[in-house]
């Protein structure tokens, strides 16, 4: 029904952060608990690892980097050295033994061998092989000698024009620059140099898209066979959701040159391994992050998918927890409390026959403390959270009504309603509804499954005494900070007098 249309809006419940998709597994004070009840040990560690997944090691290196980079895991930057940053790393290293949990799981489940995770590992090195290749063969270092400089200037630049190291900086970007367009420009000549290449435009042209098949050969080089189904994902248009007819690209011209970029792609991935590059330190560190992260993201989906309720669970989940989905009505009030009927009436006497208003009345007669300040805003309040007398009746007045005195155990209350948010999510029938009580239902599934991986499955060490050792370390660094710059002529108080310079002085005021 709508699970479909909506596959993407659950996904992004666990949306993979920086290195390997860090997710929450606590997002409730409950689960938070239950998470933290994980062993602790204080353990000797190896310099700089702070816990342990199983085999997985997370060092304090490795969640610094994460928080620094906080545009993506979510989390604000506090200051070094603080209780506040603390925590939040805190918080962060518990997203992290999370992501390894997920990740020891998906391998001992055997996600890692599933053909659309291979296929994906395949396409991503793919492409680093082919960024290597390229700007380290085809490309490669562009020295500039000085020489060449020389001679560039002699040739092409004014004798008027100084050639000092400004200038020669500027002619050594030029010549590099021309050099590098030219290496670009023939670089399809030089990559294809010896390699016999065959296309058929037939096949891959806009008039076959009806009979053609998944396996017909569009093109062949060495003893490679490029089939049509290699190539659909370079041949898709702009809607992914059209027709046949609309579906793939309608240029001809445009079809070749996807063609042409994959066979060129193919021989960089192709010599990239021949020449031993898929061993070396640069590619195995570029495509580590992206094995982990993308394992667990299979991983993900696949619990996603294996989780869906059906209509009618969802249904009875909805009714039992419309408390934590639903959003009631809420009323902004203003209010008047004073010790007697008779005094409040009289109150609103003089407010109906515009004598005061309500702001002068709460601030003149209203025995609450705040209201001299507040001058009766209550501010916005739901129902059940006041006094009970006071609940039904003001979530029944008319907004902008004042009332007739109505007491509580604080005394004698005039009530008038501001304004009103309606009630939301109340209807599981409507979409949005629907959606929040998917939403809370996979965050639930999803917490209660990261415990039990924690409790259960794999062993967890959290190395209290090595991370303790780290923040005193950046606490104790910021304080002598601290201190150094207090110095007379120290960096900081030479830098506040530079700035100075640039601040006009306050002029006097003339009386």
């Amino acid at each position: 029904m709508l699970y479909s249309s909506i596959f993407k809006l659950i996904s992004t419940l666990f949306i993979a952060l920086s290195f390997a998709g860090l997710f929450t597994g606590c997002s409730n004070d409950e689960s938070a608990q239950q998470s933290s009840e994980a062993p602790v040990q204080q353990v000797t560690e190896a310099d700089g690892v702070i816990a342990r997944v199983g085999d997985e090691v997370i060092t304090f290196n490795e969640l610094r980097t994460m928080l620094n980079s906080s545009a993506m895991v979510g989390l604000s930057i506090p200051a070094l050295g603080t209780p506040r940053r603390n925590k939040v790393m805190i918080t962060l290293l518990d997203k992290v033994i999370s992501a390894n949990l997920l990740y020891l799981d998906a391998k001992k489940k055997g996600t890692d061998r599933q053909t659309l995770y291979i296929s994906d590992m395949k396409k991503f090195e793919d492409a680093v092989l082919v960024t290597m290749y390229k700007s380290n063969v085809l490309i490669g270092d562009i020295p500039v000698s000085e020489e060449e400089v020389i001679a560039f200037y002699n040739s092409s630049i004014s004798p008027e024009s100084e050639l000092n190291d400004d200038s020669k900086l500027a002619i050594e970007a030029m010549i590099r620059k021309k050099r590098f367009t030219e290496l670009r420009d023939s670089m399809r000549e030089r990559l294809r140099a010896g390699t016999e290449i065959k296309i058929h435009e037939d096949v891959l042209s806009t008039d076959a898209d009806i009979g053609r098949s998944d396996g017909d050969v569009v093109a062949t080089f060495a003893d490679r066979r490029i089939t049509w189904s290699d190539v659909q994902v370079q041949m898709r248009g702009a809607d992914y959701r059209a027709s046949l007819a609309e579906f793939y690209l309608d240029n001809d011209e445009e079809r070749l040159l996807r063609l042409n970029e994959y066979i060129d792609n193919t021989l960089m991935a192709d010599k990239a391994v021949a020449a031993g590059m898929k061993e070396s330190p640069e590619f195995i560190k570029r495509t580590a992050e992206y094995r982990k992260t993308r394992l667990i993201n299979v991983h993900r989906n696949s619990l996603v998918r294996s989780w869906t309720p059906s209509d009618d669970d969802l249904k009875s989940y909805f009714v039992d927890n419309m408390d934590k989905i639903s959003i009631p009505e809420v009323r902004k009030v203003q209010m008047v409390v004073v010790a007697t009927k008779e005094e409040a009436a009289t109150i609103k006497a003089d407010i109906d026959s515009g004598n005061i208003t309500m702001f002068q009345a709460a601030q003149q007669y209203s025995l609450d403390p705040n209201a001299k300040r507040t001058l009766g805003d209550m501010g916005w309040v739901s129902q059940g959270t006041g006094f009970a007398e006071l609940d039904d009746f003001t979530f029944n007045l008319e907004p902008e009504v004042i009332s007739d005195p109505v007491e509580s155990p604080a005394g004698w209350h005039l009530v008038k309603v501001l304004d009103v948010n309606d009630a939301q999510l109340q209807n599981f029938d409507e979409l949005q509804t629907h959606q929040s009580t998917l939403r809370l239902y996979m965050r639930n599934k999803f917490n209660d499954y990261v415990v039990d991986l924690r409790q259960n499955q794999f062993d967890v060490a959290v190395y209290d005494s090595e991370l303790n050792k780290y923040f005193q370390e950046e606490a104790d660094f910021i304080a002598e900070l601290n201190v150094k710059a207090q110095q007379q002529d120290s960096v900081t108080q030479q830098r506040l007098e530079e700035l100075q310079k640039y601040i006009t002085p306050a002029q006097p005021v003339t009386p």
